[in-house]
């Protein structure tokens, strides 16, 4: 009787969110841009896996910022016609948005910002309202995992001051060996703890246990 074969581990689909989520972690935002990640269709997926802080730093590489266009391009002229404002907000677009580098990541910060008013990332304030009604519910998780982010990073620089504070204190004590005894207690207790958070923070980063 021959024994059954165990089943076939099912393979692990591969998605545009999945890639992008890759891409995210793994490459550093200097790369994002020159590799076009944060202008382009594709990069829809990318910036969703970005934190704010990151899309703002983004903003350094905008075309408003290096170029530093006549932002009044970007709103209607008292007493414009529509019609006028119209063909001139798209020539706007064009001209800066569309070349932009960090057109796609201009626009997600808008979208967690809740910023409709002007252009963002080459979408005009109806669009972008139509996306944020659309896309409330994964702006509010990004918006969650922003605020987790943060105070995760609180969390390991406060440990971080710790070890600093009681070294201090280790270097102060006076030659009693029950003090420093005890004050070494403290420094490991607190250095594991600290180690234990950044483990946690680069294992959720996707780096390996080596680095």
């Amino acid at each position: 009787m021959m024994a059954a074969r165990p089943p076939a581990s099912r393979p692990i689909p591969v998605t545009e969110a999945s890639i992008a989520q890759f891409v995210a972690a793994t490459e550093a935002l200097d790369n994002l841009v020159t590799n076009g990640f944060l202008d382009r269709q594709d990069g829809y997926y990318v910036v969703q896996e970005l934190r704010t802080p990151q899309l703002r730093q983004a903003m350094k590489y905008s075309i408003c910022l290096t170029a530093d266009p006549d932002i009044s391009h970007f709103y209607q002229e008292d007493e414009e016609p529509d019609g006028d404002w119209h063909r001139r907000r798209a020539q706007t677009v064009r001209d800066h948005c569309l070349v932009c580098p960090v057109r796609v990541a201009c626009a997600e910060l808008a979208l967690r910002e809740g910023d409709t008013i002007g252009i963002r990332g080459g979408l005009h304030p109806e669009k972008l309202k139509r996306r944020l009604a659309m896309e409330r519910e994964r702006l509010d998780q990004a918006l969650a995992e922003d605020q987790r982010t943060s105070e995760d990073q609180q969390a390991r620089m406060a440990a971080s001051r710790e070890v600093q504070r009681l070294a201090g204190q280790y270097l102060g004590t006076s030659g009693k060996p029950e003090k420093r005894s005890e004050n070494i207690k403290k420094i490991r207790q607190a250095a594991r703890q600290r180690d234990e958070l950044v483990t946690s923070h680069r294992l959720s980063a996707g780096w390996t246990t080596a680095a």
